[in-house]
């Protein structure tokens, strides 16, 4: 290695572009602390690792090196929409046009892909409020106006929207996550979602769709069909992540017509295709093509995951609610992989209990402020609970030390 007698801040200074220099000013979860020995923390959102389908994977990729030919083609360069054969299944389960489908690294690659090929610098993007978080860590870099779309006790407050596109608000876009909405739980209802495509469809912005925990429902919960592709105004963006595992890095975007070749070119600028070996993999599991479907294929594999989550779910919720102090509020039982509590004691100082938490009782939690932009100091009584990350028992006991924390005397406003 050569060595410079330029300072690491004058190189820094002289050499980054402004991208690069740019201060990171999204707030993501708040500031990261290190674990210890012995936490359990409950701000993850992954899939249990009980619940992912290790021998399906295991036996898809067996299968695949023992087809010589079928090895080698998934170790050469391929195409940046994606294999035919996976392409196709996703397809049909959308229902559209293989050629509107393209294969992504996960649903936040299709995310940023969808931001670079609709947003420049300051345009105006409708997100929700509460949202995701980390959708601004990209959003970032495009600087845009938000408008907020408020989630209410009765849904989102369209009318107030409204009001704002009559006044001459012009969005390029509409971020939401349709079912078991990051932090709370919702369910937007087919009338919400029908309004909605009427007024991008008036006022021209596209709906991305982001419904990374599609097929996680619980038993019972009634969930309306997704925003329609006949529209050339809908994205759905998916992912395999919380299914059959994050670390595959492997998602789809289906797109209108008047979009595919602009964000098929923009990702085959930036890293060309998605892991072919990968995607032979998942096509092999999921019964692709010519292959029989591994453990019952996705659908199954997510009945076995939500089933367990659905249980995890209402262990989480016992405990809060005979544990915290004054109780809590749990507005949406419907699925996904978090519980969104609002304590019904406002004596409790969240920051604090979060500290003590982290510093005494060895647990972790998502304070409601991360999830709101327009009030970032105001954590409106809420927590974000991660619980599909971990097993039951292990769940149990974060969830004690977690309502240890918020019943701490040095918690108290």
């Amino acid at each position: 290695m050569t060595t410079t007698s330029i300072s690491p801040a004058r190189l820094a200074d002289g050499l980054l572009s402004d991208l690069g220099r740019r201060e990171d000013r999204s707030r993501g979860f708040g500031r990261r602390v290190a674990p210890q020995p012995g936490d359990i923390a409950l701000n993850g959102g992954a899939p249990s690792a009980d619940l992912l389908p290790l021998a399906a994977i295991g036996r898809a990729s067996a299968e695949l090196c023992a087809d010589p030919t079928a090895l080698a083609a998934a170790l050469q360069y391929s195409v940046p929409s994606g294999i035919g054969d996976l392409r196709s299944w996703i397809a049909e389960r959308e229902n559209v046009p293989a050629d509107r489908v393209l294969i992504t690294n996960g649903a936040f690659h299709g995310l940023s892909l969808l931001f670079d090929a609709l947003l420049d610098r300051g345009d105006q993007i409708i997100v929700e409020d509460p949202t995701y978080p980390l959708i601004f860590r990209d959003l970032q870099h495009h600087e845009p106006e938000l408008l907020p779309l408020h989630l209410t006790a009765d849904g989102f407050d369209i009318s107030a929207l409204e009001a704002r596109l009559e006044a001459g608000a012009r969005p390029r876009l509409l971020y939401t996550v349709p079912e078991f909405h990051n932090p709370t739980g919702f369910i937007t209802p087919a009338a919400q979602r029908a309004r909605l495509v009427e007024l991008a469809e008036h006022y021209g912005f596209v709906i991305v769709s982001d419904n990374a925990y599609a097929g996680l429902g619980f038993d019972g919960v009634e969930v309306p069909a997704d925003y329609p592709l006949d529209s050339d105004l809908v994205v759905h963006v998916r992912t395999f992540s919380k299914t059959l595992g994050p670390g595959l890095r492997l998602g789809w975007l289906v797109l209108p017509d008047w979009l595919v070749g602009p964000v098929t070119r923009l990702r085959a600028n930036q890293d060309q295709h998605s892991s072919a070996l990968v995607q032979a993999i998942v096509a092999r599991i999921v019964g692709a093509g010519a292959h029989s479907p591994q453990d019952g294929g996705l659908d199954a594999i997510a009945a076995r995951a939500r089933t367990a989550y659905a249980e995890r779910f209402d262990l989480v919720a016992g405990i809060l609610e005979e544990q915290v102090p004054g109780g809590v509020e749990i507005d949406h039982r419907t699925g996904g992989i978090f519980l969104w509590a609002r304590l019904r004691e406002s004596g409790i100082d969240l920051a604090a209990a979060q500290q003590l938490a982290r510093t005494r009782y060895g647990t972790d939690a998502v304070l409601g402020r991360f999830f709101h932009r327009d009030r970032p100091d105001d954590d409106r009584g809420g927590l974000r609970i991660g619980i599909s990350h971990l097993e039951p028992s292990q769940l149990r006991l974060g969830v004690e030390r977690l309502t240890a924390a918020l019943s701490d005397p040095e918690a108290r406003r």
